[in-house]
């Protein structure tokens, strides 16, 4: 059936012309009502059956009609169908793309991920969804709700690092979130030998640890604990030992156990605190 035109509803109406006196005629036009605005005017009234009946009677029209597509996609997610109406949106950005259509699209994907995946454990599904609607956000858009959703499944799925850039981010910390991402980054690409410190608890805390530190290592051997287990010094006052438990380790370093064989006169930089827990050192020569 192609576009079709608006119907204009004209009535005639005869005044006094206000200067000269002289009768004139004036015609009114009213534009009939969009049936994509109907529609979601019956959404809102609660009636979702007879909604998208006459938004189905729309797109039967006039299929090439990206605000059709859109009220469609609107009903549908009022219902909670999420899948059908990102199908509506995908069809209505690809005759325009314009932002109002991207913001409710990612509002969308956001829900999809939130209700349904989320509460079931398919955190891959969520996780694919958010990126999705992150992408789809138009810029300047407040994004925090959907990276707290991200930092969420980060943390069911056990990822402290990737939880924490996520919170901070969704918290509008983006300096700290930024630095953490270095840190992240600097963890799984190093080429350094680098361990973290365990038991600061027990000595002076992570005061001394301060970037660009060096400190003595030192095995005990003997230790009743843990045969390879080696201490840190500063001078003759001890701050800790090199972690080796998966308690106190984190990807990208080594345990204590993995550098055993280490020289008796190994020395260690502090490179970062991350987490603000967790001293990050590196294996340096004398």
């Amino acid at each position: 059936m192609g576009n079709q035109p608006k119907k204009d509803l004209n009535y005639l109406d005869y005044s006094k012309d206000a200067v000269e006196g002289n009768t004139v005629q004036t015609t009114f036009k009213f534009q009939e009502v969009p049936k994509s605005e109907k529609a979601l005017k019956l959404m809102q009234e609660g009636k979702i059956k007879d909604a998208l009946a006459l938004i189905d009677d729309a797109l039967k029209e006039d299929s090439s009609n990206f605000q059709n597509w859109n009220a469609k996609a609107l009903i549908l997610d009022s219902s909670s169908e999420y899948e059908k109406a990102i199908e509506c949106f995908d069809n209505a950005l690809r005759l325009n793309d314009s932002d109002f259509i991207k913001k409710d699209k990612a509002s969308t994907l956001y829900k999809f991920a939130k209700v349904t995946f989320f509460p079931e454990g398919d955190y891959e599904k969520a996780m694919d969804l958010i990126d999705e609607a992150l992408e789809s956000l138009p810029e300047g858009e407040d994004a925090s709700e959907y990276l707290f959703l991200k930092a969420e499944i980060y943390e069911s799925l056990g990822m402290p690092m990737e939880t924490r850039l996520y919170y901070l981010k969704a918290e509008g910390e983006f300096e700290k979130a930024n630095q953490l991402s270095d840190q992240i980054e600097f963890l799984k690409n190093s080429d350094d030998v680098l361990i973290t410190v365990s038991g600061t608890n027990f000595y002076k805390g992570l005061d001394p640890f301060e970037n660009g530190a060096i400190f003595n290592l030192v095995k005990q051997p003997d230790n009743e604990h843990d045969s390879d287990a080696i201490a840190i010094f500063s001078g003759d006052e001890q701050l800790g030992f090199v972690a080796n438990s998966q308690y106190t380790l984190i990807d990208g370093v080594k345990s204590a156990s993995e550098i055993k064989s280490i020289d008796d006169n190994q020395k260690a930089e502090v490179v970062f605190v991350f987490f603000d827990r967790y001293v990050v050192l590196r294996l340096v020569g004398d």
